[in-house]
Parts: C-alpha cells; sequence; structure tokens
C-alpha cells in the first residue's frame, strides 16, 4: 500500500509482560495519536513470544485505507467513539482470519473473503494470528446499507468485489501523483462500487427490493414490442444492477421468473389485439416475438387455457 509507506503503528509486546495491555495502548496512542485510536484489545498471555501489530495507513479524502498486520488478539469495535467512527466498515482479508458478533448476528471473514458492516453498533471480534487485512471506512451517509443487515460477507473473486478491488490497487499505486479533482472521481467511484458491492450482495425488503422490481416492470413494459432480444442481462444492464440481483428481486416480488413475466405480459398484449383486430395468429406471433404460430398458440393455451381461436370466437 502506498507505495511502501511506513508504518503509523508497528508495535510488538512481550505476552509475558503483565502490564502488555496498557503498554500496548500507551505504545499506540504515541505512534497513531488521535488519528488512528486503538480498538479495545485483550491480548493474550503467553510465557514466551510477542504480540506483534503494524498498520500502514493513508486515505482517498474522507475513506481511511489501513493495510493491517495482527497477530491472534480479542477485542471489541465500533459504536460511539469506535476505530472508524460513524462508518461503514470493510475487511478485505488476505491471510488468517477475522470473527465478528455483534447482537445476534455472527460473520467470519477469512482469507478470499471480505466482510462489510456497520460500524456504529459494537462488534466483538477475534483476529487468528498472522492476519493481514485491507480494512477501508466510508461515511455511512454515502452508502444505503440495508436496513434489516448488520454484517454482508462476499467472496473477494465475486465480480462486483473484483471490480471493487482492482479500483483500491489502483488507487494505492497512483494516488501521490493526483490532484484533488482526481482523487475526488477516485473517492465518488469508489463508493459507487461498494454500492454495487452490496446491492449486489444483498436486497433490502424494506426500500431496495420493491423499487427494483417497480422499475424492471416498468422497463420490461416499454420494451415489449420494440425489443425482440429482452433478456433479464439487458433489464439488469438498463438498471445497473446484476442479472443476480434482478434473479433475486423478481423470486422477492413475483411469483414468476423475469422471462416468464416478459411471456406474460406479451400473452397479455397479444389477448388484447386477438380480440380487437383482425391481426391473425400467426402475425400476433411474429408482433409479440414468439418463435412461430405453433409456439405462440401452445404458450397461450397453457397461460390461458383455452386456444387463441376460442378467445376470439368467444
Amino acid at each position: 500500500m502506498g507505495g511502501g509507506s511506513p508504518p503509523v503503528v508497528d508495535i510488538a509486546v512481550p505476552c509475558a509482560d503483565e502490564s502488555r495491555n496498557h503498554v500496548l495502548l500507551a505504545e499506540w496512542r504515541r505512534q497513531g495519536g488521535e488519528s488512528l485510536p486503538m480498538p479495545r484489545l485483550t491480548l493474550p498471555r503467553y510465557e514466551e513470544g510477542a504480540y506483534r501489530v503494524r498498520i500502514r495507513a493513508q486515505s482517498m479524502l474522507d475513506i481511511p485505507i489501513e493495510d493491517q498486520y495482527s497477530d491472534a488478539v480479542a477485542g471489541a469495535t465500533g459504536g460511539p467513539g469506535g476505530h472508524h467512527g460513524d462508518r461503514i466498515v470493510t475487511h478485505v482479508t488476505l491471510s488468517g482470519e477475522w470473527k465478528f458478533a455483534s447482537r445476534n448476528q455472527q460473520a467470519r471473514v477469512g482469507a478470499g473473503t471480505m466482510g462489510v458492516y456497520r460500524n456504529q453498533v459494537s462488534w466483538d471480534f477475534e483476529v487468528a494470528r498472522g492476519t493481514r487485512a485491507i480494512a477501508v471506512g466510508l461515511p455511512a451517509n454515502a452508502l444505503r446499507f440495508p436496513s434489516n443487515t448488520l454484517a454482508v460477507t462476499a467472496e473477494q473473486a465475486s465480480p462486483a468485489a473484483r471490480l471493487l478491488l482492482s479500483q483500491l490497487r489502483l488507487f494505492a499505486e497512483v494516488s501521490d501523483e493526483l490532484g484533488t479533482a482526481a482523487a475526488t472521481t477516485a473517492r465518488d467511484a469508489t463508493v459507487e462500487l461498494f454500492q454495487g458491492l452490496l446491492d449486489d450482495q444483498v436486497i433490502d425488503d424494506d426500500h431496495v427490493a420493491p423499487a427494483l422490481w417497480r422499475a424492471a416492470a416498468g422497463y420490461i413494459e416499454d420494451r415489449l414490442l420494440d425489443d425482440p432480444d429482452l433478456s433479464p442481462r439487458v433489464v439488469a444492464e438498463a438498471l445497473h444492477v446484476s442479472v443476480r440481483t434482478l434473479y433475486r428481486v423478481f423470486a422477492q416480488q413475483s411469483s414468476s421468473s423475469i422471462m416468464a413475466y416478459v411471456r406474460e405480459r406479451r400473452l397479455d398484449r397479444a389477448r388484447a389485439e386477438l380480440v380487437s383486430t383482425r391481426l391473425t395468429v400467426s402475425e400476433l406471433a411474429a408482433r409479440w416475438h414468439f418463435a412461430d404460430g405453433s409456439h405462440f398458440v401452445k404458450a397461450y393455451k397453457r397461460y390461458f387455457g383455452e386456444t387463441p381461436t376460442a378467445s376470439r370466437r368467444r
């Protein structure tokens, strides 16, 4: 991180020292100052060896980024006056493991995964020996975090996470060369990528899912006739969400899958024209993007319980 910048905190405390926790706090305050307050830590006691913690820090304007290394330790973070303040914090674990627990929610963030959690609430945590992670703190008011969720975990290999991590790596490489305007753009892009990661992993039933379903249904309705290639990918790209998110929203908000919904709406529109125009069955099939008249008749009968001819006669 930061082109090999020196650590802000680099401390080793003998585990057999009776005053090891006081020594750690005093040294952390001396090195980190007010800009990097220490979490509430409890060091294990061993007869030999030392506890080591090392943190390199940089910032993307109002977004702190820390490259953290820690030996085994337990403690608490978050809440009023916490280490990262009123933020949404992400730990990208490179080696070792973090365990978080708050209220009735627990999260394990091992190597290859990342955890995003609300820092406004208090979290108890455990760190395995030799754990290294990148911690990023985003202003809570800059993100729409699911209201019914305290923490979200994701695989670093997921597309949304890979895009976000590439952005962080690139910023670390060029941050010293960026002017204010470019740094502001990088900051805003990072917030958007974090939001995309959150939306891709979890849907807030009270806010996101209903609104997203209405937007998808409206887009589909507008494109039923004009777009023969209307697909989940096309709809997802238009709404700036992942296909996975779109599938999940339809599973929550509709009794039909997205493509079944498209087909049903085309059948509804075709039936209205069947009984109000002189278009033939073949013409309706072509107009509403069915493969041919036979496919249209089969889909129509399965959906309405009668053939198009029966509907027109009736």
